[in-house]
């Protein structure tokens, strides 16, 4: 390895436990930082060695990835592999220069840590600054591990001393933060917001209702609860992309029901243009942990955009939103009655629909746009870096 030259406005290294494909998050943060004049570089694993190569964009992004396969949930397995990627990151920071490690998550933060203590390069060489990206609470990454509450405090205690900026998805998220004493100073609120110009003005409905359902396929995502719900629903079809605990069941339902489809996983430019296509975009995370309840998944912004209505669990912060602006339904997550009779009204009450699909719309041009989460990012480092 030869020694990155600092370049610009300053180096930046991103530090993600997937291969950098599918995460919209954490491109969408490289890419508006890279092009801003920031040297921005992913450090990725591949553990599902899906890719072939790095990868190096246009505007200067570069992607390096680790290729050692290993599974999802099966803690004492991949926790060599994991020890093994923070070896392959700090190799890689002990000859990049970084002034700022960004790390997605909290099973990237011990690298995070292990640089700024070793110092490896950063401001004045005395390491460089520490981001934890916190797209989730800790306990979404740490409850296949022992003690887990412990573990998640002993992760939120460092991070609050040892990191110069916090991202958090929401403002549920501060106020959270805030009260287990992190500087309201330190937290910036990026949602993963889609970019204005995808938006789409709401359309008239036509006839019969498509239920989109994309992401992993298990029963606290609420696959299972719709597969239910939906049965026997004249005209409304749903499709499900995705991979996980319930995908035997969910080929099965397919292959004989008629108004079922398996998409399998998709690429996200092939997942794109089924999304635009639907009429209801469910977002139906069990609000059983405190990490689905505080939760704004990105699915539920992407329907904004798209001025397609959407169903949420109640007692969510998604809940909340949702009747504040009025662009969806709020059910009971265990009720399959209460989501069988949602999906009928926005099926058979076509001024309903067009009713929520307007709000939705105007909440997200009003609210949200990954251009106002943009700016707030790159003047976020353009302080943090000028501090250094």
């Amino acid at each position: 390895m030869t020694k990155t030259e600092p370049s610009g406005r300053g180096n930046i290294v991103m530090l993600l436990s997937n291969p950098a494909t599918f995460d919209q998050r954490p491109l969408k943060e490289a890419h508006a930082l890279s092009k801003a004049g920031f040297r921005v570089t992913i450090l990725a694993w591949d553990r599902e060695l899906e890719t072939k190569s790095d990868s190096v964009y246009g505007d200067g992004l570069q992607i390096k990835r680790m290729r050692v396969g290993a599974g999802h949930g099966t803690p004492f397995l991949t926790a060599p592999k994991l020890v093994l990627f923070y070896l392959w990151c700090l190799a890689h920071l002990a000859f990049t220069r970084a002034d700022a490690v960004h790390c997605h998550d909290v099973d990237t933060l011990p690298a995070g840590y292990a640089a700024r203590a070793l110092k490896l390069g950063g401001p004045k060489l005395g390491g460089p600054k520490l981001v934890y990206d916190m797209h989730d609470l800790p306990e979404a990454f740490l409850r296949f591990f022992p003690l887990t509450r412990v573990t998640q405090a002993v992760a939120l205690s460092t991070a609050r001393r040892a990191a110069a900026a916090v991202l958090v998805v929401n403002d549920r998220f501060v106020s959270y933060l805030s009260k287990m004493g992190f500087l309201p100073s330190k937290l910036t609120v990026i949602m993963n917001a889609p970019p204005s110009v995808s938006a789409r003005k709401p359309r008239p409905k036509g006839k019969g209702l498509g239920v989109l359902y994309y992401g992993a396929l298990s029963e606290e995502r609420g696959v299972g609860l719709l597969l239910e719900a939906l049965k026997g629903l004249d005209g409304v079809t749903l499709s499900l992309a995705g991979r996980g605990d319930l995908e035997a069941a969910v080929r099965e339902r397919a292959a004989a029901d008629g108004s079922v489809r398996f998409l399998g996983w998709l690429k996200m430019s092939d997942l794109e243009p089924a999304i635009r296509r639907a009429d209801l975009i469910p977002s139906l995370y069990e609000p059983k942990s405190k990490n689905a309840q505080m939760a704004t998944p990105g699915k539920l912004l992407t329907a904004m955009s798209l001025s397609i209505p959407t169903l949420v669990p109640r007692g969510s912060y998604q809940a909340e939103l949702v009747e504040r602006l009025g662009c969806g339904i709020v059910v009971d997550w265990k009720s399959t009655s209460d989501v069988r009779g949602a999906v009928e009204r926005l099926a058979t009450d076509r001024k309903f629909y067009e009713r929520l699909s307007s709000a939705a719309y105007e909440a997200f041009v009003s609210h949200f746009s990954w251009e106002v989460m943009e700016s707030r990012l790159t003047e976020l480092y353009g302080t943090l870096l000028t501090s250094a």
